[in-house]
């Protein structure tokens, strides 16, 4: 049996319609909404950290001791993740390529060493799938990758000062959609109150999900009171059921933190 991938609707209106222009791709629709959403982080930046730094005993305008104990850190990532295979059963496999996600975090510093909390990232990235038939032939296939973890983070700072390396853990669950048709499309149809009767088309496609865990290696720096940056290389494990073993990713992170007292 042979294993071929869906056509999306769009792709053949797309050919039927050749002359229409046609609509954004997915990646320059996230790259515009990662732009609004950087721009919106750096004004935020400047603003918080104009505000007063607290001076250390030498007189010096930076932090000298920490004051992370008993404070609440709200932070904001960019991820990058490398280019990864993950390999299938009977020499399927999945060539997922490099990409930038975003997410959204919460820890609490219960010292200035420790630190617990949790964090949800997001990420969509183009991949290249081999599928293998029963007879061997092999079909390849692309699309999209759209991933999204949700995990307990901790964290442990090294020097109780305002620029310290650190070492991480994490352990979560990670939810994969392949953006593959994997039954028929159905209407799903609703009354809005503005827009009234509004129907819609869904379209389901196969996912994929599993427990992943991770560590990470970093440093951070304490600009001000308010407002932190830290930097790290982190390595996740994600299982994924019909994956050939565990699936790893290399990752590198710049979180941007706003701390609240």
């Amino acid at each position: 049996m042979k294993l071929v991938p869906y056509r999306l609707p769009w792709e053949c209106l797309r050919e039927e319609l050749g002359s229409i222009p046609e609509a954004q791709s997915e990646e320059e629709v996230f790259m515009q909404t990662y732009k609004k959403v950087m721009a919106i982080v750096c004004t935020v930046v400047v603003v918080w950290s104009s505000m007063p730094m607290t001076v250390g005993a030498g007189g010096s305008s930076f932090l000298q001791t920490s004051d992370r104990k008993r404070t609440w850190d709200f932070y904001l990532p960019l991820i990058y993740t490398a280019g990864a295979k993950i390999d299938g059963q009977q020499g399927a496999g999945v060539d997922i390529d490099d990409g930038f996600g975003l997410g959204f975090g919460v820890g609490y510093n219960f010292g200035d060493h420790l630190q617990l909390g949790g964090l949800f990232n997001w990420s969509s990235r183009s991949y290249e799938a081999t599928a293998v038939g029963e007879d061997g032939s092999t079909n390849r296939y692309s699309n999209k990758l759209e991933t999204s973890t949700i995990a307990i983070n901790g964290t442990y700072y090294i020097l109780d000062s305002n620029i310290t390396p650190y070492v991480s853990g994490m352990i979560g669950y990670t939810f994969a959609d392949t953006n593959i048709q994997n039954a028929p499309a159905s209407d799903y149809c609703w009354y809005d109150p503005w827009w009234g009767y509004v129907c819609t088309e869904y379209v389901p496609t196969k996912t994929e999900d599993g427990m992943s865990y991770g560590a990470g290696l970093g440093i951070r720096f304490d600009i001000s009171r308010q407002f932190s940056m830290q930097g790290s290389y982190n390595k996740t494990w994600i299982d994924f059921d019909n994956a050939a073993g565990t699936s790893d990713f290399d990752t590198w992170r710049l979180d941007f933190i706003f701390r609240f007292f």
